[in-house]
């Protein structure tokens, strides 16, 4: 069986293609072990990686006096010494052979002059640290947060759940692939979102912690938020209720508004990056492509953003202000009422082509009975001129609030105020009480509820 074929039927390596595991195959080098042979030592230098070929060999770990704690052993296929590759740090455990064993190495600086030549390679380091993090013994920890559980997984990067080791505080820590560290254009990109994000105060904002660079990568620490993303509610219901797709898209315009007041555009509005929590708070989250408009320098070799949500001027590859993401806002309404995007197609490219082109359908074609009101935002928001849509997310919410499908006559029309004073940590029980009070009150024709955050205090 050639290296090529070996690799293939490896875990780690079955998410590259067939192009970049056949130049990491050129890379490997087979050595062979007999009898207890000590394939690695504990302190020595990492500077190479293995994969078990033929025969077992034994992982011994010890602790600092010498003592053997643990002994796990490792048959075909399986891996070990990746650190070499991920760190360079030196050997932390004693590895022998049982018998005759047959390994394929992989040197660390060739391995790392491969990469910088074609990035792709680098995926599998992904798979490897994020089963260590998540199941090893020896690396559960990013600087001072440990790693509990796994929260998901993205097309640029990987989410886990972790705690701060000393004040045991939740978060969620977001891994960038490896692939894209070697990008040095991506991973400026993905290092400026814990810069941008930690500007953004908002409540309809995943607000950024901390950040910390280990195992050759890089993470964002973020607050951890009890919700799922709206990509799961959708694949669950299809389709979302009308005061549902409201609230969502008034708390979502709000969180926009203030990101493009600071001068961010976020330039990736999907229901991926959309967290909702059980309350019907909606949390926007993955300013990792975003990029400021005085730091735009015109149009762009790659474009960047979701083909499904992208605006007809990202699809050009153009200067782009927070008109781009309302344009992605109004395909996220069209689908939220529908359960469907507009344009689909069999590629990507095809896709793209199509928001330049094609004028977006109302969504009324699928669902006779959407309201007006949105109806007209989705028009207004996907109009394929900057100029033709919102000018703003805030006139988003203004259009929200304008609504009139309700029956309400503005000369009968009355208001009443309900201000209720708590201390904080009520909180969480009186938001859930709240809206869901607001929730009830709203079914009644000719009535319109507004539920308004308390002001933040002048300090």
């Amino acid at each position: 069986m050639s290296r090529f074929e070996f690799l293939a039927g490896v875990p780690a390596f079955r998410s590259l293609s067939d192009a970049d595991r056949a130049l990491l195959a050129e890379q490997f080098e087979e050595i062979s072990f007999s009898g207890e042979d000590a394939i690695l030592s504990r302190g020595e230098e990492g500077d190479a990686m293995y994969v078990v070929r033929d025969g077992t060999v034994d992982v011994v770990v010890s602790n600092p006096d010498g003592r053997e704690m643990l002994t796990v052993r490792l048959g075909s296929r399986e891996i070990f010494g990746e650190m070499a590759l991920l760190t360079g740090e030196t050997r932390t455990a004693d590895v022998r052979a049982r018998g005759d064993v047959t390994c394929l190495r992989l040197r660390r600086e060739p391995f790392r002059d491969l990469i910088r030549r074609n990035t792709g390679v680098a995926t599998f380091l992904s798979t490897i640290l994020g089963q260590r993090l998540l199941e090893g013994e020896n690396i559960r920890s990013v600087g001072k947060y440990r790693i509990t559980g796994e929260l998901g997984e993205g097309g640029a990067s990987y989410v886990f759940e972790a705690r701060h080791e000393t004040l045991g505080t939740a978060v969620a820590i977001k891994m960038l692939d490896h692939e894209l560290v070697y990008d040095e254009r991506f991973a400026s990109r993905f290092m400026n979102e814990s810069k941008i994000m930690a500007t953004l105060r908002h409540e309809n904002i995943v607000r950024v912690i901390d950040h910390e660079q280990a195992y050759a990568t890089f993470f964002i620490i973020m607050e951890k938020v009890d919700g799922v993303d709206l990509r799961k509610i959708l694949n669950e219901r299809g389709r979302l209720s009308f005061s549902d797709t409201r609230s969502i898209l008034r708390q979502l315009a709000a969180a926009l508004e203030h990101a493009h007041a600071r001068g961010i555009v976020h330039r990736d509005v999907k229901p991926g990056n959309v967290l909702v929590t059980p309350s019907g708070r909606v949390k926007v989250t993955d300013f990792g492509i975003a990029q400021t408009r005085e730091g735009a320098a015109g149009p762009e070799e790659n474009v960047s953003g979701t083909p499904k949500y992208l605006s007809p001027e990202q699809a050009r590859g153009e200067e782009v202000d927070g008109r781009s993401d309302v344009y992605s806002l109004g395909i996220l309404a069209y689908e939220m009422l529908t359960g469907y995007v507009p344009f689909m197609a069999d590629s990507p490219a095809e896709v793209m082509r199509m928001h330049l082109r094609d004028p977006v359908p109302p969504p009324g074609r699928l669902r006779p009975d959407v309201p007006d009101d949105l109806e007209s935002l989705v028009a207004r928001a996907t109009a394929k001129r900057p100029a033709d849509r919102f000018e703003s997310a805030a006139d988003v919410i203004r259009h929200l609030d304008a609504r009139g499908e309700e029956g309400l006559d503005p000369t009968r029309a009355r208001r009443r105020s309900l201000t209720v004073e708590f201390d904080q940590d009520l909180e969480p029980k009186l938001d859930g009480l709240f809206r869901k009070w607001a929730k009830k009150a709203g079914k009644f024709k000719g009535c319109i509820v507004r539920l308004e955050e308390d002001p933040p205090r002048l300090t």
